[in-house]
């Protein structure tokens, strides 16, 4: 091994003098400001660097209403405390306030004032590199006497600030926190953009600013953030990329080696986080893509050291998984810890994929317009964009994910049946989310900031997600699997079972997606011989509304996400019953096969928007097992439903305008046949 990292080690130390080249080189300079010639968005992006590089620190002192520029004297805090502490809005900075937009009250002191000390220490490390690629792009050495201004200020004071954390204050010495951060991995971040802007300015420096600088600054930061335990996770992955940048500038082998080839090291983590189908084990579209940015510059940095890494085509499984998994806005939907994440935004990693592998596919969300910085240094110039493929049906076994689509309609069904994800995961083992007539309508609580109270007694819980609940308590961590996967023409079936989320039950769910409904069949057994409260819930954008005589409901739980039902009213009945849920032109109509014992209740639940609620429809029964049975149809003017009705103990009829489907809902004997409408008289 020692071997192999010496060896790479060969072209790094074989550049000529102090030329660049730890992610950009002379000959890429040269090919940038080609392409600034010859396209208008590579020039617009230049010159907007360039214009940053002349303006600086002038525009960074008006910004923060700052009579001249200095590094803060303090440490940063978490950006995830930046929000109202009584409604969950995130503040908004102007110089002297952090002012809530929605309740105006304005926040000082820790933790407040210390995220935006993380955001313009952040920003310094940006402007180190945007001032070297100035310098690079442009010759004036007056961009590179700044970002050397930068790196002074840091090298001077980083080795005596304290190591904080965000977890309490003063936390002193947390093997997590870091000096300007209040996380390693932030902290990495930060040296790792401080490393290539050193190596862009370097040439310019004298041997005693270089000594200072890779010693009191790159080594010190890189120090601190090993620290932290290493994990198969988004954290390690950025600690790598910051011991490897550190590592190549400094060339330090033992540095290479934890950052390439150790247990959790760049090889090992593209081997073992990245599952067989491309997402990101963690489960979160947003940390898939959070996770991406640190994968491929490590990737980059590699690949011109010249150190093998043959895992790296796994990257292109990461590029793929999104594109199978998209709804039909371009948005991935918001599982686990993730907000909505649109792909167009990281138009940067398929830029640079296409110049990869080459793959056709990335080309669509290559528009001038969503192109960065990343584009223009790591990108490569392409024919134009073409026209998405037709979506089909997308099954990912390993990751836990199907995506279900019928062709000619944009209804598509999102479902998560797999791992629980980890620190980011949520207990909503078989729920889903569905889109129809071009927005959201079931709908999955995503996440709000981790520092805000209804993170964990909502976001997390699994009555807010579309799923079954038993005895009103929150599923445990487990593994899901897929039993059967029927995808065709007409209509496409998944048959998925929960895994062991509550210990005394089996739960099983069937959909079955075509254009114009999905089928629910969600199987209950309770096998500890005792009674059991069972609760099917369904929550979708809009207004809901029902014929059913409601009266107010006041029986929930004050705990496990129950606390957070709200208006809520209900009916007992054996009957089936609706539900309407109503967007501006279209909707969702609910209709549920009756059964012995059911109490309706609707009410609102929080939203990803804590300032909309969203509606609910809830089944509740009491028993040792029981099966219920729905149809989710997507309607725009008038329902095209007529009813759903259990025929045998084996077959769903669901009547439509379409004609009459009979579906075999038994498990191992799937079937799916439809009789169209006789013609009119």
């Amino acid at each position: 091994m020692v071997c192999l990292v010496l060896a790479a080690l060969l072209p790094v130390a074989a550049r000529t003098g102090d030329e660049p080249g730890l992610l950009l080189n002379p000959a890429d300079f040269a090919r940038i400001n080609a392409l600034a010639r010859a396209e208008p968005w590579a020039a617009a992006l230049r010159d907007a660097l360039v214009r940053r590089a002349e303006d600086w620190p002038t525009s960074h002192n008006i910004e923060y209403g700052l009579e001249k520029w200095e590094a803060p004297a303090e440490g940063g805090g978490w950006g995830g405390h930046y929000i109202c502490p009584d409604d969950g809005a995130r503040l908004t900075f102007e110089p002297g306030h952090n002012r809530c937009p929605r309740c105006a009250k304005d926040y000082h002191g820790w933790p407040y004032d210390y995220v935006i000390y993380t955001r313009r220490h952040g920003e310094n490390a940006l402007a180190v590199r945007d001032l070297g690629l100035a310098y690079r792009l442009t010759g004036n050495a007056a961009y590179a006497a700044k970002a050397r201004a930068i790196l002074a200020a840091y090298a001077a004071v980083y080795p005596t600030m304290p190591i904080r954390s965000h977890k309490g204050w003063p936390e002193i010495g947390s093997r997590s926190g870091g000096r300007v951060t209040s996380q390693t991995l932030n902290e990495a971040d930060w040296v790792a953009r401080l490393a290539f802007g050193y190596d862009l300015i370097r040439e310019t420096l004298g041997e005693t600013d270089r000594a200072w600088f890779e010693r009191d600054l790159l080594r010190s930061a890189s120090d601190v953030v090993a620290r932290r335990e290493r994990s198969l996770g988004n954290w390690t992955v950025r600690h790598n990329a910051a011991h490897l940048a550190v590592g190549l500038v400094l060339r330090d082998p033992a540095l290479i080696e934890l950052a390439v080839n150790a247990e959790y090291g760049f090889r090992d983590e593209l081997r073992r986080g990245i599952t067989a189908e491309g997402p990101w084990h963690e489960g979160s579209w947003g940390y898939h893509f959070y996770t991406m940015e640190p994968l491929f510059l490590l990737r980059e940095m590699t690949a011109r050291a010249g150190i093998p890494v043959p895992e790296a085509g796994s990257l292109k499984r990461m590029l793929d998984a999104p594109i199978a998994a998209m709804l039909p806005d371009g948005t991935l939907p918001n599982f686990n810890d993730s907000g909505f994440t649109a792909l167009r935004a990281y138009a940067r990693y398929f830029d640079m994929g296409y110049r990869i592998f080459g793959d056709a596919r990335y080309l669509p969300f290559l528009r001038d317009s969503d192109r960065s910085l990343e584009s223009l240094a790591w990108g490569t110039d392409h024919p134009g964009t073409t026209e998405p493929l037709e979506p089909i049906s997308t099954l990912m076994a390993e990751a836990g994910i199907a995506v279900l689509r019928a062709t000619g309609s944009d209804h598509t069904v999102a479902v998560k049946f797999g791992a629980h994800g980890g620190g980011h995961g949520h207990h909503d083992k078989l729920n889903f989310v569905s889109f129809a007539f071009g927005r959201m309508q079931a709908v999955d609580p995503g996440t709000q900031s981790y520092a805000y109270k209804t993170h964990k007694t909502w976001d997390k819980v699994t009555v807010s997600h579309n799923t079954v609940v038993i005895d009103e308590t929150t599923q445990a961590e487990s593994t899901g699997r897929v039993l059967e996967w029927h995808p065709g023409p007409t209509a496409t079936a998944i048959r998925m079972e929960a895994g062991p989320v509550y210990p005394q039950a089996r739960i099983e769910r069937l959909l079955v997606h075509t254009a114009g409904y999905l089928l629910d069949v969600v199987e209950v057994a309770l096998t500890d011989g005792a009674t059991h409260r069972m609760d099917w819930i369904y929550h979708n954008n809009g207004r809901a509304s029902s014929s059913l005589p409601l009266t107010p409901y006041a029986a929930f739980p004050v705990d496990h996400g129950y606390q957070h039902l709200a208006a809520c009213r209900a009916a007992e009945t054996p009957d089936a019953w609706d539900v309407t849920f109503l967007q501006a032109t279209d909707g969702v109509r609910l209709q549920l096969v009756g059964g012995a014992g059911t109490t309706v209740v609707l009410g609102e639940g929080l939203g990803q928007d804590l300032t909309v609620p969203v509606p609910f429809a809830m089944a509740r029964r009491t028993g040792a097992a029981t099966r219920f049975i729905a149809v989710l149809e997507p309607f725009r003017g008038l329902s095209r439903l007529r009813g759903v009705r259990q025929v045998d103990p084996e077959t769903v009829e669901i009547s439509t305008d379409a004609g009459v489907d009979q579906v075999v809902v038994t498990a191992g004997r799937f079937q799916f046949s439809r009789t169209p409408p006789l013609p009119a008289p």
